[in-house]
């Protein structure tokens, strides 16, 4: 008899895990549930469509074909879990009819939604000049307003909502940033690194407004004035990018087991129900740097973590190795990557760090097209085992940070990844690299400490 395969939710968790579970076991029926009408879309291009890099929304919407052995339930979704009897409960979103899909195997892939602030104003407007920006329709419908606007104001200091600054800015509007802690990407960057990221933000023309809170959106129909740490500021529109909440109701009402939200797993991605799975924003997740929980919603640890639950809950025995949470965020000209621990998040994990830095270009002086960049990396100063690393600059910030995740994942220590040989030419780099002079500094502070 074929393993019987249901996955809710296809995100990039849910496309993944198909595939995986389909090429496992090729007898294996898989039945895919999805509450849009359509199948998949690519939420990391919102930005660029709003600003029309991107040439329309629909361009973001792909469709996953379906074969003899995989189905597709669009505009369905899954009401219930009956983890005694293995049925799942759906209802068709259009008519309202109800079915019963029966399962040897369940994932949950079913991601998350964006966080509104509980302030006066916020929910009352929500679609009267308040947005959110987490979906093509979302991104749309912000787009239309920002064509007939003059000002906006962002809520959150996050990647997405500072590439949304930069996308309204080119189309014309005078933009504010306001968060409640001072530097952007706190999670991210360390301050010294984040305040080149607050300078290029002021430089490009955007209003900051960092380490003050928005206390209330003013407006009766429409919005007309927001409030930021007892300043009225007058705005056509406000876009809530402050983060994300777990969709996790369904899972909760089944008896699967989360805590602050997030649906519990373990290394092969198995919640507290036998053969049920879990993956991607809903999920709490695990650090591949000390193994410690970890939440972490990006695409690329959905996209890992897909075939990891898609070969177990198709028979296999596959162990997640935790994520890293490397990232890139193209902000105006500016490439911002991320990999593993900054120092303070680090230290919260009883990590004793010792940070190098290099400022520096990324070619010959010589060259005409060399560009800046900043690099800071992040080590554990008792073992010198690398744990993190930052870089900012138009060029190359996203491909150095990829080595120095290599590195983490292999527990390189400094010296080990000082040792490493970089290809030069200087058309593309200089001959002693950026990354390896940020080692190189970050070795010396080492050795004086011991």
């Amino acid at each position: 008899m074929s393993n019987k395969i249901v996955i809710i939710g296809l995100g990039t968790g849910g496309l993944y895990s198909s595939r995986a579970a389909s090429r496992f076991d090729r007898d294996a029926m898989i039945t895919i549930i999805e509450k849009r009408d359509y199948d998949m879309f690519s939420p990391c291009g919102l930005p660029y469509a709003i600003e029309g890099k991107v040439k329309s929304f629909d361009a973001l919407k792909h469709s996953v074909p379906t074969t003899k052995k995989i189905k597709k339930y669009i505009n369905h979704e899954a009401t219930s879990i009956d983890t005694q009897n293995k049925i799942v409960d759906v209802k068709n979103i259009q008519t309202n009819e109800m079915i019963n899909i029966p399962y040897d195997s369940l994932i949950l892939s079913t991601g998350s939604r964006p966080v509104v602030l509980p302030i006066p104003g916020a929910y009352e407007l929500l679609g009267k000049g308040v947005f959110t920006c987490s979906t093509p329709e979302e991104a749309q419908k912000l787009t239309e307003k920002a064509k007939k606007s003059n000002k906006a104001v962002i809520v959150g200091g996050g990647a997405i909502g500072l590439e949304i600054a930069f996308a309204l800015k080119k189309l014309g509007l005078t933009v504010y940033i306001t968060k409640r802690s001072p530097p952007p990407l706190p999670r991210n960057l360390d301050p010294d690194m984040g305040k080149i990221l607050e300078n290029y933000l002021r430089d490009s023309g955007i209003h900051t407004l960092f380490g003050k809170t928005i206390e209330r959106i003013n407006g009766v129909d429409k919005v007309e004035s927001v409030v930021i740490q007892g300043e009225d500021i007058k705005t056509d529109m406000v876009v809530m990018a402050v983060g994300i909440s777990p969709n996790t109701k369904l899972a909760e009402e089944s008896g699967v087991k989360t805590e602050r939200g997030y649906i519990l797993v373990n290394k092969r991605m198995e919640t507290n129900i036998q053969d049920i799975y879990s993956l991607g924003d809903c999920t709490q997740s695990y650090s591949a740097i000390d193994g410690k929980p970890a939440r972490i919603a990006l695409a690329t640890t959905a996209f890992m973590q897909g075939p990891i639950a898609g070969i177990n809950a198709a028979g296999g025995n596959r162990e997640y190795e935790g994520s890293l949470g490397t990232f890139v965020s193209y902000i105006g000209d500016l490439e911002v990557s991320c990999t593993g621990y900054n120092s303070a998040t680090a230290e919260n994990n009883g990590i004793k760090v010792v940070t190098g830095r290099a400022n520096m270009q990324i070619k010959p002086s010589w060259m005409p097209d060399t560009k800046d960049i900043s690099i800071k990396l992040v080590a554990d100063s008792e073992t010198g085992v690398m744990v993190g690393g930052q870089a900012i600059g138009e060029e190359g910030a996203a491909s150095r940070m990829n080595i120095v995740a290599l590195a983490i994942k292999q527990k390189m220590t400094i010296q080990e990844l000082y040792n490493i040989e970089l290809a030069y030419c200087p058309a593309v780099s200089e001959l002693f690299d950026p990354l390896l002079v940020a080692v190189e500094n970050l070795l010396r502070k080492y050795n004086r400490k011991r």
